[in-house]
């Protein structure tokens, strides 16, 4: 088997993961693990080695769609009767499943569910700097733009709002976009036009109106002194000390940076709150409604090679069982965790995720396929678990991940590709006011003429694959 090992929970070899997997299954593994920053080439030499391993666990898809329709990869459907577990979930989850399809509509991966909750992103705030100035949360965009000018009066040294990985993808408007009625999908599964399962179509919102209507806001934020103005180049390490001085008091990510960020600070200040907020409607056509991100692609892919594929068959099947699902969440009955009479969990001797899978190996990659994310929430505060649960009644649904066949990638790849480079440009030239918004209509002629009707045909074409898959 061969595996990525997380930098913050490095695979282990004694873990008690393995030996709960051994005792329950009989699985002996030989296990290779790389981590994460070199297992891409560590992947790329053994597919180019031709000696693959029975399991290779990835994370991500685009591996899979290389290799899979190469005949690297067992296609999952053609096994389907030989793992009855498997088989009861994806008839109950076939929607769910039909973002793990390749383009020639054969399964490889064998999909994940539960872990993906842990990307859960949403607006976070000061809560004890609003109840110390009398504010409250914003609902709408002029509620947040007054909250921002407050806070300011407030601390004029400060900058309210504060983003952190716009550098380079803009990642932070993939969450924003949809809240001001519009989308911005820039993310690693080659996807850039939204798709609105109303109407049905597909459309490429970094030329809408609402989108200009959202770039101009954040370039009104960035011209009054309200939003933190290398926002655009500010790492994970500089925005975590803008929070935590209390340079900024808005922003978006993580949930669990609720504890991260409490946990820490309250040891100096024991007022500090740091706290979800539900997210304001924006603009004419927004919603308060949140870009679904617990989310991500995650499994098995099975060597086409094996020796052993009843075995391996088998062995993943009793992954997608309740036995496999329990056992791997929370260890055996009684052992980790204590149970209170309401059927409440709690972990008996760890207060972190961090903790928990550095000392077990349990939600870890390569030992996980489906996982009940309350062995997670377990070593939540009270505040976060509460975040969670409130932050899924924002939810959007969640945008269909596409497979490309090989011309249709080739669109991906050099016209997406233009569309892509030069929009995130022109996106951050607006919002610095290095370019007026008086060119919005060239703007858009511009992107019009990269070929932006021909990367809407791949989608239209890639999708029809995935309503046909459901269908049938």
């Amino acid at each position: 088997m061969l595996i990525p090992s997380h930098a913050s929970w490095p695979f282990q070899d004694d873990w008690y993961v393995i030996d709960l997997v051994k005792e329950y299954t009989n699985v002996d593994f030989n296990i290779t693990s790389v981590d994460t920053e070199g297992f891409s080439e560590k992947l790329n030499l053994t597919m180019a080695s031709g000696e693959l391993p029975d399991l290779i666990y990835l994370v991500g898809n685009a591996a899979v769609q290389q290799y899979g329709p190469q005949g690297a990869f067992i296609n999952i459907l053609d096994y389907i009767d030989q793992m009855p577990n498997f088989k009861a979930w994806y008839e109950e989850n076939t929607q769910y499943a039909l973002n793990f399809m390749s383009a020639d509509g054969a399964l490889y991966q064998f999909p994940e569910q539960g872990v993906d909750e842990t990307n859960r992103r949403g607006w976070l705030y000061r809560a004890d700097v609003f109840e110390e100035l009398g504010l409250e949360a914003p609902t709408n965009k002029d509620e947040f733009y007054d909250v921002l000018v407050k806070l300011k009066e407030a601390y004029p040294n400060s900058y309210p709002l504060a983003f952190r990985s716009f550098a380079g993808a803009l990642t932070q408007l993939n969450m924003i976009a949809p809240s001001w009625g519009t989308t911005f999908i820039d993310t690693g599964d080659n996807r850039f036009l939204g798709y609105d399962y109303d109407s049905g179509e597909w459309s490429f919102g970094p030329t809408s109106p609402e989108f200009k209507e959202m770039l101009e806001f954040y370039n009104k934020l960035y011209e009054e002194g309200l939003l933190l103005p290398n926002f655009l180049t500010i790492d994970t390490k500089g925005w975590q000390d803008v929070i935590a001085n209390s340079d900024s008091f808005i922003t978006i990510d993580y949930l669990s940076r609720i504890d991260f960020f409490n946990s820490s600070m309250r040891e100096t200040d024991p007022d500090f709150t740091f706290a979800y907020m539900a997210p304001p409607a924006f603009g004419e056509k927004g919603v308060d409604k949140f870009a679904f991100s617990a989310k991500g692609v995650y499994g098995f892919v099975v060597s086409s090679q094996t020796k052993h594929l009843d075995e391996v068959l088998a062995y993943i099947d009793w992954m997608y069982s309740d036995e496999g699902r329990e056992l791997l969440t929370w260890g055996r009955p009684d052992e980790l965790y204590n149970e209170a009479a309401d059927g409440t969990r709690t972990w008996k001797n760890f207060t972190a995720a961090a903790d928990m899978k550095q000392n077990t190996g349990l939600e870890t990659f390569g030992f996980y396929q489906l996982y009940n994310f309350d062995g997670e929430l377990a070593t939540f505060t009270e505040e976060c678990r509460a975040a969670t649960e409130e932050a899924r009644n924002y939810d959007l649904a969640q945008q269909p991940i596409l497979a490309y066949n090989e011309e249709e990638q080739e669109v991906v790849n050099t016209i997406g590709l233009n569309i892509q480079t030069f929009v995130n440009e022109q996106i951050s030239k607006f919002m610095l006011g290095e370019r007026s918004f008086d060119t919005w209509d060239a703007y858009v002629d511009e992107v019009n003429s990269l070929g932006l009707d021909k990367l809407k045909a791949i989608h239209e074409s890639s999708y029809a694959r995935v309503l046909a898959a459901q269908q049938g």
